[in-house]
């Protein structure tokens, strides 16, 4: 018998991290835990529950100690993926290998997937076993255990994805806190038969359009978000000559313009479109206007050598967070089109406010890292953290303002984005929460457009300059 290597079409890297992936303790760990655990439970479950509960105790079973596994221990090994090669100074060796930055980090990202897809395949048994209790429902336990696997994917993404930063915050601090809570919403939503009323098999059986919606709209966010948490990490070790912008920006602008069509709908609710929009574009806002690689001559060549037209989609397509801020607006206007037609039957101002306080919280932390000139890798961590500053310290605001029974000390602090939301919320005047709303929206696209015109202007005269002295 003869065993053969990875085959060479795999990616390098992808090889290199299985190989020591799946030799380290944490995965094997992982690995053999699960098999004793299930193992030993389910025996247990088995012989002690009744034949008619049998069959749903084992899928419980299964499901949370998966869940465990993929949804908390496997995206927190990607912690360290990137920062340990950065602060080992690997990565250019790397790149001269002629491994790109998307192979780097993709190579890593796929790593971590594939071994918890060995995770995946290793509870087929506990399947089957489960099966002879009775009462299975096959296709929703199937569509349910894939959902956890891409949740898994789109989680490892994300912590990949920071794990370039250079802020030990958003790196480390934050994955460690969020990864258990979201997994435990999600146990107790298993345990308690959350899912519309019904079991998890029962809902993720697709036999309704709610449950074929939600699995669709719910399987295209990971993708989306996982993507845009890659890229994000690309960029954040790719060299300045390499333009990863205008392949995220054009994707972001079919996906704000398919979730634009499907917001313009009779069927989608109006105090739910401002954050499914925000959903939407909170990706590409955040990397837009927090990119911090200046324009490269080679990139503006590309462009350039199309002319007016291809100068003509440079400011909106450029590396860079001026060109980004263009696109942003570009994306702004296309998601007010179903706040304009899908308005409320009862004529209320909440979508617009939420709308609006939605739009000024994804701007704000880019004018605070704008006029306080922050610059490098910085940009992108200090962004992430200033949006989830303003959420926090706005929610204590409120609290503290509900305990003295005096909403109106929120003024004080409407230039805080969430705040407005809050005011709307707490029963106050409609008319001037929403004239508050706009204001800010306004003071803060103006403020950007002033620095991003300065900005992209002198990026392109020096790049001309330097151009004409070859």
């Amino acid at each position: 018998m003869h065993l053969f290597d990875f085959p060479d079409r795999l990616s390098p890297m992808l090889v290199k991290e299985l190989r020591q992936g799946m030799r380290t303790k944490a995965f094997v760990g992982v690995f053999l835990a699960l098999q004793i655990i299930l193992g030993v439970i389910l025996l247990s479950a088995g012989a002690a529950a009744s034949s008619d509960d049998a069959g749903s105790t084992i899928s419980n079973i299964i499901f949370i100690f998966f869940s465990i596994a993929v949804l908390i221990i496997q995206p927190m090994r990607g912690i360290t993926s990137l920062s340990s090669e950065v602060k080992g100074n690997t990565i250019d060796m790397m790149v001269l290998t002629r491994l790109s930055a998307w192979r780097i980090v993709t190579g890593k990202w796929a790593s971590i997937v594939s071994q918890s897809a060995l995770l995946l395949v290793t509870i087929i048994p506990y399947l089957i076993l489960r099966y002879f209790f009775g009462g299975m429902n096959l296709i929703g336990e199937i569509v349910f255990l894939a959902v956890l696997f891409l949740s898994s994917a789109a989680l490892t993404a994300v912590t990949v994805g920071l794990s370039a930063s250079s802020s030990v915050i958003l790196r480390s601090v934050l994955p460690m806190i969020a990864l258990p809570i979201g997994a435990y919403s999600l146990l107790m939503a298993l345990m308690f038969g959350a899912f519309g009323g019904g079991s998890m098999s029962t809902f993720f059986s697709l036999a309704t359009d709610e449950s074929r919606i939600f699995t669709s709209v719910y399987l295209a966010a990971c993708t989306y978000y996982g993507f845009f948490m890659l890229s994000t990490g690309t960029s954040l070790i790719a060299p300045y000559a390499e333009n990863h912008s205008t392949l995220r920006r054009l994707i972001s602008l079919a996906v704000a313009i398919t979730a634009a069509v499907l917001g313009s709908m009779s069927f989608t609710d109006a105090d739910a479109l401002p954050f499914f929009m925000t959903v939407v574009l909170l990706p590409v806002f955040a990397i837009s206007l927090s990119e911090f690689a200046p324009l490269a001559a080679p990139t503006y060549r590309k462009f350039a050598k199309h002319g007016a037209p291809g100068q003509l989609a440079g400011l909106f397509l450029f590396p860079g967070w001026a060109s980004g801020f263009f696109f942003c607006l570009v994306l702004t206007a296309i998601a007010a089109v179903p706040f304009l037609v899908n308005r409320p039957s009862y004529g209320g101002n909440d979508s617009f406010i939420y709308g609006l306080a939605c739009l000024a919280g994804l701007l704000f932390p880019a004018v605070i890292i704008n006029l306080f000139r922050v610059n490098g890798p910085q940009r992108v961590s200090n962004y992430v953290l200033l949006l989830l500053a303003s959420i926090v310290l706005s929610t204590v605001l409120s609290g503290i303002t509900s305990s003295l029974s005096n909403e109106d000390l929120l003024w004080l602090f409407c230039w805080l984005p969430p705040v407005l939301m809050f005011l709307e919320e707490a029963g106050g005047n409609s008319d001037e929460v929403l004239v508050a709303s706009f204001v800010m929206c306004a003071i803060y696209i103006g403020t950007l457009l002033l620095r991003a015109v300065h900005s992209y202007r002198k990026s392109i005269i020096e790049i001309r300059a330097h151009s004409d002295t070859e």
